[in-house]
């Protein structure tokens, strides 16, 4: 069966404003549109809304009503550009990805068939391509469906899954027809899809277009409609070759440092930059020799890339007359470039010096020892952390600020008592040892631990954690409980029911 995902970026280019200049994130925000002697407006951030600025306005009228905005004239074509650098992240989860602006609404759309168990399933695709999206500063609605029409639907107009009694709950807007034709319908006071359905088929062609009963049939699968994909962007390739050999590490490092200049030039026209590189020795001797280079941020630095390619030459055994050296863009990203600020003050630290200090560990020592851990979501504690390579997690390396970070740390918790049975100790046993335990009113009062007795002064509530019959573990029911003993050291104590006794972590 044919499934589709759709990945709806709402107000587009305010995001990708915000995204390109976080400044303006606290200011009202309005783009236009120049056409003749007039100028309307596009599209306006949250704030703007509610001073009474609407798309269609005119730019005059906007700026009467909005003392101090931001005003910028609108750059469809950069639009454009970023919503396929969007989809070339896309063939990471779907070989087929295209792009939809029905409507004024930027998606992208996917065909998922047979990908989902890639991520475990639909929902962790998904998922995953959420977490993707929002590294790179934007935030998006998606949903799956068996059509490209009921997908852009759910996304753009509702939530749930796509079967036929939401899909006739959802309002007329949502079958991508014009504003035109959405206008006609009300006048006939046809607002729902599924009151539209109820009308005789025959005469909605007369009166309101072909277009009209074409959107209908491919939402609900009655007519094909074929998901046009995107053409996969050229790769990026310098190659070197010669009739006499060369071995000799300068002379190699000469020729990549000539083979990066021309794809740091090729991917400067593309507002890009470098996030991986592979580096191809082909010796008249042996095989071909290749090098993958990967980096924690795209970069578009010729002195750090060259260090990363040095330290892999170091670390590998070049081959004797070396007759072709290859170097490729295996991975590439949006170079993001932010403006420095009037004052000192106001500047954030530079987290440059973080970032080439992980791409050279990971040159060093190999992409997969440099890691950093993940959450993951699963219920057994010891399950619930993962680790990957720093080159592959999309981390955004923040250094903290000591004005903000105190204040931006804090956060509510409606339930002191809740919370504080579900805190988690710094310290987890890699094998939790059995201990023996003392009751008293169903409560831990004292513990046996390598062969010492502690007595138990508090004890938090109980905290149940279970798995269900059908997770890899099987079926697991454990009681937590956390305790402080007399001497004030605090431990993470389980029982397995019904009554195995273990020491799960130390609080520090």
């Amino acid at each position: 069966m044919k499934r589709v995902l759709c990945v709806w970026l709402p107000d587009f280019p305010i995001q990708r404003l915000h995204r390109d200049d976080p400044d303006t994130k606290s200011t009202a925000c309005v783009l236009y549109r120049e056409s003749g002697n007039r100028a309307d407006v596009v599209i306006s951030c949250k704030q703007a809304l509610r001073f009474g600025v609407r798309a269609g306005m005119s730019l005059a009228e906007a700026q009467a009503l909005i003392d101090a905005g931001i005003f910028l004239d609108h750059d469809a074509a950069a639009d454009s550009c970023e919503l396929r650098e969007l989809a070339n992240i896309c063939y990471g989860f779907s070989p087929i990805v295209g792009i939809e602006l029905s409507n004024d609404a930027h998606c992208l759309l996917l065909d998922i068939s047979g990908c989902d168990h890639l991520f475990g399933d639909e929902s962790g695709l998904a998922r995953r391509l959420l977490i993707e999206l929002g590294c790179r500063g934007y935030f998006a609605h998606v949903a799956v469906a068996n059509t490209i029409g009921a997908a852009w639907a759910i996304a753009r107009h509702g939530h749930g899954t796509g079967t036929d009694r939401r899909l006739r709950s959802l309002p007329i807007e949502a079958l991508r027809i014009s504003a035109r034709i959405v206008t006609q319908l009300h006048e006939f006071d046809l607002r729902t899809i599924g009151r539209l359905r109820t009308m005789p088929r025959g005469s909605l062609p007369s009166r309101f277009g072909a277009v009209l009963t074409e959107r209908l049939d491919q939402l609900f699968g009655q007519r094909e409609e074929l998901l046009e994909p995107l053409p996969r962007p050229e790769p990026v390739l310098a190659e070197w070759a010669t009739d006499e050999p060369i071995c000799h590490p300068d002379a190699i490092r000469y020729v990549c440092e000539d083979l990066l200049a021309q794809i740091l030039k090729t991917l400067k026209s593309r507002g890009q930059g470098l996030l991986g590189l592979t580096l191809s020795l082909h010796s008249e001797a042996s095989e071909a020799t290749v090098l993958p280079i990967g980096l924690a941020l795209p970069t578009d630095s010729p002195p750090h890339i060259l260090n990363l390619i040095e330290l892999k030459l170091e670390a590998t055994r070049i081959p004797e007359w070396i007759h072709m050296i290859q170097l490729e863009a295996s991975s590439t990203a949006v170079l993001r470039v932010r403006q420095q600020g009037l004052f000192a003050a106001n500047e954030t630290a530079d987290n440059g010096e973080l970032q080439r200090l992980t791409d050279r560990l990971s040159a060093r020592l190999g992409q997969g020892m440099v890691t950093r851990a993940q959450l993951l979501p699963e219920p057994i504690p010891e399950q619930a952390v993962g680790y990957e390579p720093i080159s592959q997690s999309g981390v955004s390396f923040q250094l903290a600020n000591p004005k903000t970070s105190q204040a931006g740390s804090l956060r509510h918790f409606a339930d002191p008592k809740a919370t504080l049975a579900s805190a988690r100790p710094l310290i987890l046993l890699h094998e939790p040892p059995p201990i023996d335990v003392t009751l008293s009113n169903e409560t831990p009062a004292s513990f046996c631990w390598n062969q010492r007795h502690y007595r138990i002064t508090e004890c938090t509530e109980v905290e149940r954690i279970t798995t269900a019959w059908w997770q890899d573990s099987g079926t697991i029911r454990r009681d937590y409980y956390q305790v402080t003993t007399t001497t004030g050291s605090r431990y993470w104590l389980f029982c397995e029911l019904p009554s195995k006794w273990f020491l799960h972590g130390v609080f520090e």
